[in-house]
């Protein structure tokens, strides 16, 4: 009997699978690192903003900080939750498709659904101030932030075009693209954010700095639309149909997806606010000490992120491509090297974690305190890092909700009521609500390698291919009605 794709023909010690593992891992990191950078540099344009407004002076600061980590949890993690149905709808529908333009078009639904989103977003923002107050902050502090807020609902638009091109581009094999986008974008949000906060001419003082930031992610779009209309990318866009994008036979799918992407991100969003709430309780060493460790996890996460990305689109493209066997080949090895990512960032943290802290303060209480925390971190990193390139994989597929279902167990119903037991009431501080962090995101770690790992993927693929077939169907009702 001849070999097909969907016959399990060679054993993992066969040459052949040896060099298709090999030629998977250099992909994997080939494309990775431009995705790694991509996010340094779109994180960096609201902290620019922070810095900027925090020169200030100390309420300004605390303002900015406030009314940005209220628009990211609120809007932007919304937003990027939202796009991730994309990781699988473009990415499979990219190499099963005759009609590339299918892409485009998924791309056009999914801001149109989020378009729908924003509505309640922006009565949020729009009174944020008023939540704030809510929330006992100091008066000036809730003024300062609510119109940070405000300012910020100009921009939330243009970050989800972003987002959702960027995804458009990665499924079509183009990473580098949104990376030299944003390596024109990240010093003009320096020069934007100095010349509306400080310029004696334009400065606008506080307001200046979230302006900035909107200014900014309408420029990144206008670059991105400018790369993709003269470089490549065209290719898969459609001209805009209002009809089509809001076709609610359309939105099932997409919803479907979007939905559980949204809770994989501000379930874990929310949590880590949670925890920083619950860090304040305690005191003050406590909650400098959960700032030190919280950014500490975010910056290491960044390779972790790439991997996960390039990932999905890879696992996406070959189900597509109905390649069921590649695309178990290149999981498993996403899986490898998730292990090896999240291996160096726990040995990074164990190595230097008597140092670590002073990378951000030189209080010598938060350092020990600190060194204290990160050997428990460095498991916590160990664990979430390979979930999260795990999840990445599962976007591929279009199992975004397994990684939805995780998050949401094991923070929630897990780590947060465990660790504030042992925070609060076993006396543990805040050791305590890292270690039940940790229990928690070993177990959802697990579960998440476990499932990618016993996938069926012959039916992943047929999947693939019927997700394509009901775009298909929707876009062109006659040629269903002739099949």
């Amino acid at each position: 009997m001849s070999p097909t794709e969907n016959t399990p023909l060679l054993t993992s010690k066969s040459p052949l699978v040896s060099k298709a593992y090999k030629q998977e891992f250099k992909w994997l990191i080939n494309n990775a690192m431009p995705l790694v950078l991509s996010y340094l540099l779109q994180n960096s344009l609201q902290s620019v903003s922070v810095i900027s407004a925090g020169h200030l002076g100390a309420t300004e600061l605390a303002s900015a900080s406030l009314g940005s980590m209220f628009v990211t949890v609120t809007g932007l993690s919304v937003a990027t939750g939202g796009t991730l149905a994309l990781d699988t709808l473009c990415s499979q529908a990219f190499t099963s498709a005759d009609d590339k333009k299918i892409v485009g078009l998924h791309v056009q639904r999914c801001l149109a659904f989020l378009s729908v989103l924003y509505i309640p977003v922006c009565v949020l923002w729009w009174f944020a101030e008023s939540v704030f107050l809510l929330l006992r902050q100091d008066p000036e502090v809730a003024r300062l932030a609510g119109c940070y807020v405000r300012w910020m609902i100009l921009g939330a638009p243009a970050f989800a075009i972003f987002e959702a091109l960027k995804k458009m581009l990665q499924a079509q094999g183009i990473f580098r693209a949104p990376t030299l986008v944003l390596l024109m974008g990240a010093p003009i949000n320096i020069l934007l954010s100095y010349v509306l906060v400080w310029s004696s001419t334009l400065g606008l003082g506080f307001s200046g700095a979230p302006l900035a930031s909107c200014l900014t992610y309408w420029l990144i779009v206008i670059f991105m639309a400018l790369y993709i209309y003269r470089v490549d990318g065209y290719q898969v866009w459609p001209a805009w149909s209002t009809r089509q994008a809001f076709e609610w036979r359309a939105w099932g799918p997409m919803s479907r997806l979007a939905i559980p992407g949204i809770l994989l991100i501000c379930t874990e969003t929310w949590a880590y606010e949670i925890i920083a709430f619950g860090a304040s309780w305690i005191d003050t060493t406590s909650l400098g000490a959960q700032s030190v460790v919280l950014t500490s996890i975010t910056a290491l996460y960044t390779l972790a992120f790439g991997v996960g990305i390039a990932s999905a689109n890879r696992v996406g493209n070959l189900l597509g491509a109905q390649r069921p066997q590649q695309a178990r080949i290149a999981a498993h090895t996403a899986i490898y090297a998730a292990v090896l990512v999240a291996g160096l960032n726990s040995l990074l943290l164990l190595v230097f974690r008597h140092k670590w802290a002073y990378m951000f303060t030189s209080d010598p209480d938060v350092v020990s305190a600190v060194a204290k925390l990160l050997p428990w971190v460095a498991l916590f990193v160990f664990a979430d890092n390979i979930a999260g390139i795990a999840d990445g994989v599962l976007n591929g597929q279009g199992r975004q909700h397994v990684g939805a279902w995780c998050n949401l167990v094991a923070y929630y119903v897990c780590a947060l009521p465990v660790g504030f037991y042992l925070c609060f009431r076993s006396g543990w501080g805040l050791t305590g609500i890292w270690a039940g962090l940790v229990g928690a995101l070993i177990v959802s770690c697990l579960v998440t390698v476990a499932v990618v790992w016993t996938s069926n993927w012959n039916t992943e693929a047929l999947k693939a291919e019927c997700r394509t077939r009901e775009e298909v169907a929707v876009k062109h009702p006659e040629d269903e009605e002739s099949s």
